[in-house]
This record gives structure tokens, C-alpha cells and sequence, in this order.
């Protein structure tokens, strides 16, 4: 690559950059006595904006003018309670409410009286409850000696598919955290799990190679995504 693409490249990511100018570390007396100076720096622009009583974050906010919200501070509830601000102008106007509310989750200013609720999910939260419930199980059977102890079957009382074949139409993850390590095979749409460079026709071939036990099931074993994207028993799963 030529050192003029480079430089290119580098200028066209940073162009992309979801903050694209800020003004920080501002006193609240600069603001009153020179406001038409901060005007013609960000003008009616969109943003996030951080009020600090001192060293201390104070507040957290957002507006589609920003000029206008700080000016709004030095006559609100907040007059007395902040020295400086510092003002971040985001390139889209969609984003300022989610920065807003990840900023505020994870400082917790004294100044805002609510924390509001992200818009993402919450999956990542639930994954990682199921695979605690999982570990916990784990641990216990390994002590009191039920490891890998194998359901009685019954006729006619299975609550999984009788086949890995067709089970995915083209290819699926299959995810087991399991004594401190995180171990991810694939699932083909003919019904083969691939694990590092060996094949498997069936979930509890897979899974005794890793828990080198006499026995196990591979379908309450392994876990794959369902359509809502959620962590669930491979013997759960329904393509």
C-alpha cells in the first residue's frame, strides 16, 4: 500500500467517527460572558453534553441544540450544582439518546435523578445465567458423583429430535462452557458436528470428548441459538 493510501484510509475512518468534534473542560463563567463565541463553534448542533461540579461528573445529557441545553442549566435546578461542562457533537442524531444512556448507566451522576433503559437487549445477560445454572450443575454432579448420568428413557417421552440430520438447514454453532474452558463445535444441515479436526453423528459422541466420562447426553450437553438468538438445550432446539 502506496503512503498516500494509507493516509487516505486513515482520513476516510476518521471522518466516519461517531463523535466528530468536541469542546471539553469548559467553565460555566467562559459560557456566560462569551456565549456567541460557543455559538459560532457548534451553532445548533446535536450531541451529548457532560456538566462536572469541579473534578466531578455532575450530569449527563443530550440535545438536538446543544448551545441552547447548557444555556437552559444556568437557570434550571442544576445553577448552583456545576463549574464546567464539556460538549461532544454526534454525527447522527439517532445515536444521542443510547449514548446518553450508556453514559449515565455506567457513571451514575448524582445530577440525573433516573437511570433510563438501553434500547439493545439484554440477551448476553441470560446467556450468562444459563451458563452459571449449567457450571453450578456441573460442579455439583461432579462431587456428589452423578456426572454424566444418563436419563432413564422412556417410549414415546422424548423432548428431543430423533435425528441431528436436518435438525439445521445449513450450519449452526454448538457452545458448552464446561470446567473453566468454552468449547464450540459445529452442527452441519447432514447432521455431522465438526469438533477441532474429529467428526461426530451424534451430540454425546461430541460431548464425551470432552468430558472423557462413561457416560453423557449430548443433547441436554450442548447448547445452540434459537431463532430469538437465545442460548437453549440442543435437545430444546426446533429448527
Amino acid at each position: 500500500m502506496r503512503i498516500e493510501e494509507g493516509i487516505e484510509k486513515r482520513g476516510n475512518m476518521k471522518s466516519k467517527s461517531l463523535v466528530i468534534k468536541r469542546l471539553e473542560n469548559i467553565s460555566k463563567d467562559v459560557f456566560k460572558k462569551h456565549s456567541e463565541l460557543i455559538t459560532r463553534l457548534v451553532g445548533n448542533t446535536h450531541g451529548v453534553y457532560a456538566l462536572y461540579d469541579g473534578s466531578e461528573l455532575y450530569y449527563v445529557g443530550k440535545s438536538t441544540d446543544l448551545r441552547n441545553r447548557v444555556n437552559h442549566h444556568l437557570r434550571d435546578r442544576h445553577l448552583a450544582s456545576w463549574t464546567h461542562f464539556s460538549l461532544y457533537l454526534v454525527r447522527d442524531e439517532a445515536h444521542i439518546h443510547e449514548i446518553e444512556s450508556l453514559l449515565i448507566r455506567i457513571a451514575n451522576p448524582k445530577g440525573n435523578r433516573k437511570l433510563y433503559k438501553s434500547q439493545s437487549g439484554d440477551t448476553l445477560k441470560q446467556e450468562l445465567v444459563t451458563m452459571l445454572k449449567e457450571k453450578h450443575k456441573d460442579e455439583i454432579d461432579s462431587i456428589v458423583g452423578r456426572r454424566g448420568s444418563r436419563p432413564s428413557k422412556k417410549k414415546g417421552n422424548s423432548k428431543h429430535p430423533d435425528t441431528l440430520v436436518g435438525l439445521v438447514k445449513n450450519k449452526a454453532t454448538l457452545y458448552r462452557a464446561y470446567k473453566g474452558k468454552e468449547y464450540k463445535a459445529i452442527l452441519t444441515g447432514k447432521g455431522i458436528i465438526k469438533l477441532g479436526n474429529k467428526k461426530f453423528t451424534s451430540p454425546s459422541g461430541a460431548a464425551l470428548s470432552v468430558v472423557d466420562s462413561g457416560q453423557v447426553n449430548g443433547w441436554n450437553f450442548w447448547y445452540i441459538k434459537n431463532a430469538n438468538g437465545e442460548w437453549v438445550r440442543l435437545g430444546e432446539y426446533r429448527g
